[in-house]
């Protein structure tokens, strides 16, 4: 055994779900930008580097009849995965204990191949064949995504990984080395007083991203990511080069907004247009601007022509999704007034557009929910002309233009303001009389607070919602899930609270679980995890 599976095998890399990798997001950016690529609901996935299925799984349980294969090096991620696989009765997933390099041409042909947290690990070698792969065994309508660290973002980085692996050299335990690596970065940040100089403010800055994103994730993150013995950042146009030689073509960022120069200042775009000549140039610019340290590249087959100018008529294949709220209380949606619809991590647009505004009112209501672009143009109308619909309507065609630039224009500002997808999962929204979890959120919850969604995102439970989710199997009642509370209270496993006071009477801990019960049952249909 390599010192790299020892590693992996000693402390396992946490093996989590990655939003942007799910074949919906690959097929919305493709789609959008004029390729016909398979249907999510009938596809093949294989993922390079799955570790034990945290992101697979998921996938395989809301897109049954799709197919998805998932390879590892490390015998304990697979036996892992298989396991839960196993726990979950799926059939439509195997998980391989592979060696990337192993694989040929005649392993199969894949819709999306994805390969995240694995290229920027490994050595060149390995690097060309994971391209390889995506050349050889990518259909020909097919996507393939793959993540890696990036320059000029991993420059400062570069120089903290060089002082923790200095301080490290001589340690070999990987729970030894990230607890000195820890130390170090904590010793050195607080030396200078962060105002005092930019290597101090930097080394701080590092520190809270230590503290507040890597360790509620785990240390092994720390070891995986930073500490590996292999990590190699690329310039984007170094990558868009390697991609090219080996037959593939560069389709667009994972995270489209930021390809956007619509997102910059009218000045700065107005520059880069006179400077740059294609595609590859102008993302790269955007990459000095941002001091870009990580990306996720989608890869296709060469000659598939491509269109980046995104327009209305295109969102007729789409299903839309909005949390945004408007600002007023109570907005007039039949006046050409402006209103402000408003997201959580406050991106905002301003709409006018009468039907635009009945058609984002009705996306807040039926939120996480998503609607296909046609049901939600019919909708708003009917809101504002009575029983009439979209294509009765004398200003149809205009609603059709305007609706859809102002879809267009809040997605390219955020996906918190607009979501826009090939595929509408499946997942309930109210809370039924004896409600059923997601099968795979309730055996993620056994384990962990951080569980998967219906729409392939990352939830943090709260200590009531977490200890809920695995009982919700279908055969219990309220009364049955205020018993388990109660217990759990009682053997001191939750703890109730009023007015920042633990309470320790039992009756007044089952009568305020039992006035909270609905709202935490509420909570858990909000963020897509109930099927029931």
């Amino acid at each position: 055994m390599d010192r790299s599976q020892f590693i992996y095998d000693k402390v396992p890399y946490p093996s989590l779900s990655f939003r942007w990798t799910h074949p919906d997001h690959l097929a919305t950016i493709a789609t959008l930008l004029g390729l016909d690529p398979a249907p999510v609901e009938r596809c093949r996935v294989l993922e390079l580097g799955c570790a034990s299925g945290g992101n697979l799984i998921p996938m395989a349980y809301s897109l049954p009849q799709s197919e998805f294969v998932g390879i590892d090096l490390a015998e304990g991620h697979i036996a892992d995965g298989r396991a839960k696989i196993a726990a979950l009765g799926l059939r439509n997933i195997d998980l391989q204990k592979m060696d990337i390099t192993d694989i040929q041409a005649d392993f199969g042909e894949f819709d999306y191949i994805i390969v995240h947290g694995v290229y920027s690990w490994v050595s060149e070698g390995v690097r060309d064949k994971v391209l390889e792969i995506c050349r050889q065994n990518l259909a020909p309508h097919g996507v393939a995504y793959i993540s890696y660290n990036t320059f000029p973002g991993w420059r400062m980085l570069g120089v903290v990984r060089d002082m923790m692996l200095f301080h490290t050299r001589h340690l070999a335990e990987p729970n030894e080395r990230v607890a000195e690596a820890r130390d170090l970065i904590d010793f050195l940040a607080g030396l200078t007083p962060s105002e005092n100089s930019p290597h101090a403010s930097f080394l701080n800055t590092y520190l809270n991203y230590i503290n507040e994103w890597i360790v509620p994730k785990k240390d092994s993150y720390l070891l995986h990511e930073e500490l590996e013995e292999i990590n190699e950042p690329i310039y984007f146009y170094q990558f868009a080069e390697r991609v090219a030689h080996h037959g593939l073509q560069y389709l667009a960022d994972a995270d489209f907004q930021g390809m956007l120069v619509s997102n910059l200042p009218d000045d700065v775009a107005r520059k880069l247009g006179q400077m740059v000549r294609n595609t590859v140039e102008l993302e790269q610019y955007m990459d000095f601007i941002r001091n870009r340290l990580f990306r996720q590249s989608l890869l296709c087959h060469p000659g598939t022509r491509l269109g980046f100018k995104l327009t209305p008529e295109r969102l007729a294949r789409f299903h839309v999704a909005s949390p945004a709220q408007p600002e007023t209380s109570e907005p007039d949606i039949h006046a050409q007034t402006v209103e402000n619809f408003k997201s959580a991590d406050g991106a905002t647009l301003k709409i006018d557009h009468p039907v635009s505004k009945a058609a984002f009112m009705y996306l807040g209501e039926i939120w996480p929910r998503s609607v296909s672009f046609n049901t939600l143009l019919n909708t708003a109308q009917a809101r504002l002309n009575g029983s009439r619909k979209a294509n009765d309507s004398p200003n149809s065609e205009v609603d059709v233009k305007v609706l859809g630039a102002n879809l267009l224009k809040a997605y390219g500002y955020s996906e918190s303001l607009v979501g826009l997808h090939v595929h509408s999962p499946a997942f309930e929204s109210n809370v039924s009389e004896r409600p059923i979890g997601s099968p795979v959120a309730r055996l993620q919850a056994r384990d962990d607070v951080l569980v998967t969604n219906l729409r392939h995102e990352r939830v943090e439970l709260e200590d009531i919602g977490h200890r809920l989710l695995p009982h919700l199997d279908g055969s219990r009642s309220r009364t049955d899930l205020l018993d388990i509370l109660a217990d759990l209270a009682a053997s001191g496993e939750i703890e109730v609270k009023q007015d920042d006071q633990i309470i320790e009477d039992r009756k007044q801990i089952r009568n305020l679980l039992d006035e909270r019960l609905d709202a935490h049952l509420q909570q858990l249909a909000n963020v897509a995890l109930l099927i029931g």
